[in-house]
């Protein structure tokens, strides 16, 4: 049995794996400023800006599916639009050393009255069985309760490993709204009302 709870600080760590995931290889270490730098190392990075409280990353703006014993299986991170661009600057400067693009330069991946899923990830042993689609689900329910109304996330245009992502937001009532380019691909703006 799976449930969703909120995040809490300890679970930065699971919470970084997410992210690393989400993000990928090709992104996080493409214009990494190290010569090679260990997941070891890319993993601390990102466990300390999900423990910050003021990044696109953090812990107070996670979900986390856990299983029976309360393990964490999978988890969501989403945040208000309003905060994007400055909860931004200082996510990447914590990360400068993987990703050293302009930040600049990059589109904006949520506009403020949005609410944006950042990432979303679940443990390979644990897909396909409905938790990505339920920690959607227990997101769209709280942002409900908050009178939210616009979720909005992204979905790289030519991979082909996101074709079942793709589909999986669109039956969640996601609808493809325009193109962005950042973290320099192209993606899909899908937006859900």
């Amino acid at each position: 049995m799976i449930t969703i709870r909120k995040a809490n600080i300890n679970d930065a760590s699971f919470i970084a794996l997410v992210i690393a995931e989400a993000l990928g290889d090709d992104i996080m270490l493409r214009n990494a400023t190290s010569i090679c730098p260990t997941d070891e190392h890319r993993l601390r990075l990102l466990t300390d800006v999900a423990r910050a409280d003021a990044t696109l990353y953090s812990w107070r703006h996670t979900l986390i599916a856990q299983d029976s014993h309360g393990t964490p299986v999978g988890a969501l991170v989403a945040s208000p639009g309003d905060d994007y661009i400055t909860m931004r600057k200082p996510t990447f400067e914590m990360l400068s050393e993987l990703i050293s693009f302009d930040i600049s330069a990059m589109d904006a991946e949520t506009l403020p009255g949005e609410y944006y899923v950042d990432s979303i990830a679940v443990l390979p042993q644990y897909r396909k069985q409905g938790i990505a689609t339920a920690l959607i689900l227990a997101l769209v329910e709280e942002l409900g309760k908050r009178g939210s109304r616009c979720l909005t996330l992204e979905v790289r245009a030519c991979a082909p490993d996101n074709l079942g992502a793709k589909q999986l937001y669109q039956s969640l009532g996601f609808s493809h709204q325009g193109n962005l380019f950042i973290f320099g691909h192209h993606y899909l703006r899908m937006v859900a009302q």
